[in-house]
C-alpha cells in the first residue's frame, strides 16, 4: 500500500510540474482571417508647430538649388570655410503658428500639411517664382520620436519619414516576447494640450482600425510586463521541483527499509 501510494504521489507530482512549466503561446494578429483582405487604412501626418524639418531642394543644374537649401560651413585645418550642401541638421522650425521661415521664399505656413505637400507647395513656389523649373523637393521631420516603455526595450526611435504604425513600432522596440500583457498594450498620446490613451490589444484584428495603430509625433507605447504573473511562476516551479525531489527520496528510503 504504502509502495503504491508513493508511486501515486511521484505521477501527481509531475503532471503538476509539467503544467507548471508549460510555457504560454502569444500570437500577435490571432484572430485575423486567413485569405481574407482587409481594408487598406492609410494616415498622412500632419505637420504641427515644435515639428523640425528637413527640406531638401535639388535639380538638374544643382548650384541654382543651393540658395534654397540650408547650408552647413567647416573650417579646414588650412583656414579656408567650406560649405556642403548637406543642410544643417536642426533644419527647420515650426512655430507656435504653423510657419517656417524659408530661403528667399521667406515666411511659410506649412502647418497642417502632409510631408508631400509640403514638399508640393515649395515646388510650385519655387517653379512659379522662376526660381528652378525643374525642382525636386523632400522633405522629412527630423524630431518625429516614438518613445518605448514597460516590457520594450526603453527608448526612443526617430522615424525621419513620418509614418510608423504600432507593429513596427513594437517590432523595432524589442518586441514583447512573451513579457508584456499581449491585449494591452497602451498608445499614450497628446495632442492639442490634452492627453490620450488608447488601449491595443495585438492579438486582435481590430488593432487596425484604431486611431493608434498609425503613431503620431512624441507618441509614448507602453507594454506593461508580466512580471508578477512570471514570479509566480518561477516560485511554482522551484517549489515543485523540491517537493518532487523530496518525495523521490522518501520513496527510495522506504524502498531500501523494507
Amino acid at each position: 500500500m504504502m509502495k503504491r501510494n508513493m508511486r501515486c504521489l511521484l505521477l501527481a507530482t509531475f503532471i503538476v510540474s509539467l503544467t507548471a512549466c508549460k510555457s504560454h503561446k502569444y500570437i500577435y494578429l490571432e484572430d485575423m482571417p486567413l485569405d481574407e483582405p482587409l481594408p487598406t487604412i492609410t494616415q498622412q501626418t500632419h505637420i504641427k508647430s515644435g515639428d523640425r524639418l528637413s527640406i531638401h531642394v535639388s535639380c538638374s543644374k544643382q548650384e541654382l538649388a543651393v540658395p534654397f537649401n540650408k547650408v552647413s560651413y567647416r573650417v579646414t585645418p588650412e583656414g579656408e570655410t567650406q560649405s556642403s550642401e548637406t543642410y544643417a541638421p536642426n533644419g527647420y522650425l515650426v512655430d507656435d503658428e504653423g510657419y517656417i521661415d524659408f530661403p528667399i521664399l521667406g515666411h511659410l505656413h506649412v502647418g497642417g500639411l502632409t510631408l508631400p505637400q509640403t514638399s508640393e507647395y515649395i515646388k510650385g513656389l519655387l517653379i512659379e517664382g522662376h526660381h528652378l523649373p525643374d525642382a525636386v523637393i523632400e522633405t522629412q521631420i527630423t524630431n518625429f520620436t516614438i518613445y518605448g516603455l514597460g516590457a520594450l526595450s526603453p527608448g526612443k526611435l526617430v522615424v525621419p519619414s513620418g509614418q510608423i504604425n504600432i507593429l513596427q513600432a513594437v517590432s523595432q522596440l524589442g518586441d514583447l516576447q512573451g513579457r508584456a500583457k499581449y491585449q494591452k498594450v497602451r498608445v499614450i498620446r497628446e495632442d492639442e494640450g490634452q492627453v490620450m490613451e488608447f488601449d491595443i490589444d495585438m492579438t486582435n484584428a481590430a488593432l487596425f482600425y484604431s486611431p493608434a495603430f498609425y503613431l503620431q509625433q512624441n507618441d509614448i507605447v507602453y507594454a506593461e510586463p508580466r512580471k508578477r504573473e512570471n514570479n509566480f511562476a518561477n516560485k511554482a516551479t522551484i517549489w515543485i521541483s523540491i517537493l518532487a525531489v523530496l518525495a523521490s527520496i522518501a520513496y527510495s528510503i522506504t524502498y531500501m527499509l523494507k
